[in-house]
This record gives structure tokens, sequence and C-alpha cells, in this order.
């Protein structure tokens, strides 16, 4: 049984919350009696009209904030209208984390100049008609941020790359799963970039910035960070080097395809031209210690001619080498380990044996690299050029003969 003290406490809160919420509507209603017709207007031509319903379905009315939680300075006002300038709202007077991170991020007060622009927290946001950001109609709602971000790089900011690679989003595997298919777990702008805390792209602490992005990516993508972790270049990665490939390096940034997308950097017919940004690369091919001209030897190959002329079936790099668990040749677990080998190019021909893979892979038919491989191809292509010349004498002998019958009817 309780105690009618208690009960008595318990009453007079409840009273004194009720008397501050009335006082709180009574306040409101005192603002949007002159802020409630729509055609009130600064001096400047800004509109300062507020909507009752917008207001009271936002995330400070549906906590019982009124006009002036926010508006402080309106609490010592005592005759209206009041003064045309208000103080500025201070969301980090509540706010004080997320504020916090603005401050330190790229987007801070602080970088703002004429050049410069930054956002502030209704750009983002809204203003009288904030929701909160698991509300549809927030304009932080995964499917609604990209435009919302898109509000200023596409036009007031000015990026390195333009607004065209911010716009490449919207033709992205991301951007389509999101938008088009409402999957909201989709990575959008804040996902890869984070939200207040957003740091510049060269920034050792950006999310996108290269000594993170694997782990950036990893965040939704966990199997792939593993697998790439796990191979020659994640292990390089982990080290610290810095010209080791990552994921933007393969997939690109905001454009990234389905592989299965013709335009794809990874789409069957271009992965070795992606590949061999590295791996043809004379300086890193030093530094490193690996063979170069790997694109040029794929290429004489009849896999890499193939690829050349469309054949997405042929084999290219991953499919011998795999995607993201590359491995060295003498590690068991590589595809191309010798042990591996007949059962890697089974994928493509049924009932290799353990002699299929014995021949040397990406020769080079030179004759410094390779004497016996420059002399069959020296001999063909002496053999095709003869077998051609005389097939051109013998049309133009028979072209000649038969037009010299003619002439002579």
């Amino acid at each position: 049984m309780k105690r009618p003290g208690n009960c008595l406490a318990h009453i007079g809160l409840a009273a004194l919350l009720l008397s501050g919420s009335l006082a709180l509507a009574q306040a409101d209603d005192e603002c949007l009696a002159c802020h409630g017709d729509n055609t009130l207007k600064a001096g400047d031509g800004r509109s300062l009209f507020v909507g009752a319903e917008a207001l009271s379905l936002s995330a400070h009315g549906q906590a019982g904030l009124g006009c002036i939680d926010c508006h402080a300075d309106l609490k010592r006002v005592k005759d209206f209208p009041h003064a045309e300038k208000l103080k500025p709202v201070d969301c980090a007077a509540c706010h004080e984390k997320p504020a916090a991170e603005v401050k330190a991020s790229i987007h801070s007060p602080d970088r703002k100049s004429q050049d410069r622009p930054v956002p502030s927290c209704p750009d983002c946001h809204g203003t009288h008609d904030i929701r909160a950001k698991d509300d549809f109609e927030s304009s932080v709602f995964p499917i609604n941020l990209p435009h919302t971000c898109e509000k200023c790089h596409e036009g007031r900011v000015k990026t390195e790359r333009g607004a065209e690679f911010i716009k490449a989003y919207e033709a992205s595997v991301h951007f389509h799963a999101l938008e088009k298919s409402g999957l909201t777990l989709s990575a959008n702008c804040t996902d890869c970039h984070g939200s207040h805390g957003i740091r510049d792209v060269h920034d050792p602490a950006s999310r996108v910035a290269r000594g993170n992005i694997i782990h950036t990516c990893g965040r939704c993508h966990v199997g792939i960070e593993r697998d790439y972790l796990e191979g020659v270049h994640g292990k390089d990665y982990a080290k610290g080097i810095k010209d080791v490939p990552v994921c933007t390096d393969c997939h690109s940034e905001h454009n990234i395809l389905s592989p299965q997308d013709l335009r794809s950097s990874v789409y069957a017919t271009n992965v070795a031209t992606v590949c061999a940004r590295c791996h043809d690369d004379e300086i890193l091919s030093r530094q490193y210690g690996f063979t170069t001209s790997r694109l040029k030897s794929y290429y004489s190959s009849f896999h890499g001619t193939a690829s050349k002329f469309g054949e997405t079936r042929v084999a290219n790099c991953a499919s011998c080498h795999g995607f993201h668990a590359i491995r060295p040749s003498l590690d068991p677990r590589s595809p191309i380990n010798p042990a591996n080998l007949a059962r890697t190019c089974g994928q493509c021909h049924a009932g290799a044996g353990r002699n299929f893979g014995r021949g040397k892979i990406h020769v080079v038919s030179q004759k410094e690299s390779n004497r016996g491989a420059h002399l069959v191809k020296t001999f063909y292509l002496i053999l095709i050029t003869v077998v051609i010349s005389v097939a051109l004498i013998f049309i133009a002998a028979d072209f000649f003969h038969r037009l010299s019958l003619k002439w002579k009817k």
C-alpha cells in the first residue's frame, strides 16, 4: 500500500508538468497567432510562416518542446511583436555531442568562407518540421538523405572532381538498392562518410581515407573484408603499405556498379585492365619485386584475345587468381598453387588433368625471356605471311587470267 505522502508528491509533480505543458502551449499559441499566417514575411522577403501541424508532428513537438525552448531570448520578451532579429538558435544547448563532432568536421563553422560555404543544422535536418531520423518524412531518413546532401554538393560546394562525381552515386548499386528497392540498409552518404563528424578524404581520421576504407566497406561486406585481409593485398594493407589496392581502386567510389553491368570496372572483360594498373607499372614492379607485362601476356593468349572480342565466359585474372582472397602461388589455398591448378582449370575445361596446368602461364614470346615461344611465334608469323601471300598471288593471277579471256572475246 502506497503512503499518502508519496501519492501527494506524485500528484504535485504531475500538476507541475501539466502546468508547464499548458504554459508552453499557451506560449506557442501566442507565437502562432502571428507566425501561423502564411503571408507573414521578413523585411528581406523570407517567409516567417510556421505551420502548426508541422510543428506538432516534428521531433521537438512530439517531445513536448515549445518555441521558447529553442528561441531562448523570447523568454524575456513581454511585449509583442518582438524584435525583428533574434539570436540564432543554439542547437548545441541540447545536442552537445553532435555539435562537438560538427565543430571538428569538414562542415565546421570555423571553416566557413565566401568560397567555402558550410551547412548549418537546419540545412540538413530542417527547421520547425524536423523529424526523427527513423521517420520516413525526415530529410535524413536513409532514402531521403542522398537528395539532402546533393542540395549542397551539386551546386554550392565545389569539389575536386565536380558535381558529376557526386551525381554518379545515383547510378550505383547502392543507390538502386536504396531508392529503387527501398532497402534502407544499403550504403548512403553517412554510412561511408559519417554524419556529424565528416572529415576530409585526405584526413587520416576520415572513414574514406585509404587507411580506413577497407573497414568502412567491411561494416556491410563483412565476409569480403575478411577474405581481403587474408590475401596478399590485405596483408600488405595491414602493414600500412599505401600502394596496395583497396576497394575503391577496383570498384570505384560513388559509381559502384554490379560486376554483371557492362560499364562496371570489374565486368568480365574489364578486369584485366584494372589489375594491369598496378601489375604493369614499372615503378611498382621494381619497388615490390613482381613481374610486369601481365596484360600483354594475357592478351597474347587465347583467353585474352577472346576477352578483347567481348567473350565473357573466358578466363580473366579473377577466374584464376580469385577475387578478394588473392594468395601467392606457394600458398596451399591459392587456386594457382600447382596442386590446385587442375581443379582451377577444370572449372572451364572439364576433365583437366594434372598435366593440364604444367605449361608456362603468362608467356611473353620475346627472344630474351622465352626463346622457345619466340621461335614458335616467328615460325607461325612467317608461315602465315607466306600462305596469305601465295593466296593473294593466286587470286590476282586468276583474276587477270579471267580478265584476259574476256578481252579476247
